[in-house]
């Protein structure tokens, strides 16, 4: 599998003239025996994240000492895209072989073990997160929307104090409360019963935008 580039006209006569689903498989095959087709030969990093467990695992595997691809290269730099964001702030945490974005906050006693923070994340007193991906926020809440969401029951987008978060993968703007556990503790392989979270190759997937109580666990 490898990066794909089409006229957009000949895409659409391609897949108009078929029944095909599977890109792959099935697409990009049929435009080789139909259409001219040229190959660039790409020799470096490359990791095909068609899966859930292959997403997880590309992005845990950066966390490491020595990873497949070093974000920090003098010769090869990567930038993302200036947000003009704060400093994360650590109030006291213990953080070991993960990756954190700008703009984070994250509280007293929580523990951040083999994972990638993203960008806003608002982490609670207490926090427990091994093996899992945090996407982050899109934003950040003002003081005034924070006090009306206190006020009415509400949770703040961020992952509340003493939570535990394991093994999973947390979608942009989550809001997780306090003392959640997001664990597959009976292993599950595929499961939709816990929605908003679900269960695909055996990793928690809290969707988008999604809402966990204070106390929900799997």
């Amino acid at each position: 599998m490898g990066l794909y580039i089409f006229n957009k006209q000949l895409l659409f006569d391609v897949l108009n003239k078929t029944d095909y689903s599977d890109f792959g498989k099935e697409v990009f095959p049929a435009a080789i025996r139909s259409r001219k087709v040229q190959v660039h030969l790409f020799d470096d990093y490359w990791e095909d994240i068609g899966t859930i467990r292959a997403f997880y695992d590309a992005n845990l595997s950066l966390t490491k000492n020595n990873p497949p691809f070093d974000l920090f290269s003098a010769d090869k730099p990567v930038y993302s895209r200036a947000r003009f964001l704060p400093p994360t702030v650590v109030e006291g945490a213990t953080i070991s072989d993960s990756l954190i974005a700008d703009g984070c906050r994250i509280g007293k006693g929580a523990r951040i073990e083999n994972s990638v923070i993203g960008l806003r994340c608002v982490i609670g007193e207490g926090v427990t997160i091994k093996n899992s991906i945090v996407m982050g926020a899109d934003y950040m809440e003002t003081d005034q929307e924070l006090e009306a969401l206190v006020a009415n029951g509400g949770v703040p987008v961020g992952i509340g104090s003493g939570s535990m978060i394991h093994g999973a993968i947390l979608d942009k703007n989550c809001r997780i409360g306090r003392h959640v556990q997001v664990i597959n503790r009976l292993s599950v392989s595929e499961s939709d019963q816990f929605e908003p979270c679900y269960v695909r190759d055996g990793i928690p997937i809290v969707t988008k935008d999604a809402t966990l109580k204070d106390g929900w666990t799997m």
